[in-house]
């Protein structure tokens, strides 16, 4: 026989939506930091993992479950398999035009490319998207749209890197969009495992090339 859930007050969910956040605003400082060269590999990638598994241990203590938190294997649907290729294509061809290519570098796709992959999709949609969610309550769309807003803006870091403002709302319109397509597939399919894959490819390539601010 299955465990019950957990109940969920009210209480314990609205804590747990406002522990991710505040891992939100952390996460976007580490960000940052790191996009302005305070902060540099391996340490990042490591530190990465913080906020997806401090935000995931929140919501588990208010009652979520693995699979409310898309933490399960699934089939990857055909819905989904097309939402991942459109959004393969869009975002090499939203970045690399703007890439240097700098030789391949097998450290970079077997290791830092899957910690940021892996990393980011932990917190954003096993954790940033289930809070929402809690938030919005039956507006699963609005929760949807919400949580990729906060993607898009933890990718703000070049505007202090001296990027011009035009510049950074540019890039952040890249993973915002990534993210609505990424959060759907993954609420359509019922796990984040697709969409770590993915991500990580997509770090695997991107990180190849350099990018001026």
């Amino acid at each position: 026989m299955a465990a019950p859930e957990t109940p969920r007050t009210p209480a314990a969910a609205a804590v747990a939506a406002a522990v991710v956040i505040l891992l939100w605003a952390g996460y976007t400082a580490l960000q940052t930091l790191f996009v302005t060269g305070r902060i540099g590999e391996p340490r990042s990638a490591l530190l990465g993992f913080v906020p997806g598994a401090l935000g995931l241990g929140a919501l588990m203590a208010a009652g979520l479950r693995r699979r409310e938190c898309f933490l399960t294997l699934a089939p990857l649907s055909r819905r989904g398999f097309w939402v991942l290729a459109g959004l393969f294509v869009f975002a090499l061809a939203a970045t690399l035009p703007f890439g240097v290519w700098q030789g391949w570098s097998w450290r970079t796709a077997l290791l830092y490319a899957p910690a940021a992959g892996v990393s980011q999709e932990l917190f954003f949609r096993s954790a940033l998207l289930p809070a929402m969610g809690m938030i919005m309550r039956k507006r699963a769309g609005a929760g949807l749209i919400l949580h990729a807003a906060l993607f898009g803006l933890w990718h703000i870091g070049p505007l202090f890197a001296g990027a011009p403002a035009w510049a950074v709302a540019a890039v952040m319109l890249v993973p915002f969009l990534s993210g609505v397509g990424w959060g759907w597939q993954v609420q359509r399919d019922g796990t984040v495992v697709w969409a770590m894959a993915q991500h990580t490819l997509i770090w695997a390539i991107v990180m190849q090339f350099a990018f001026s601010g």
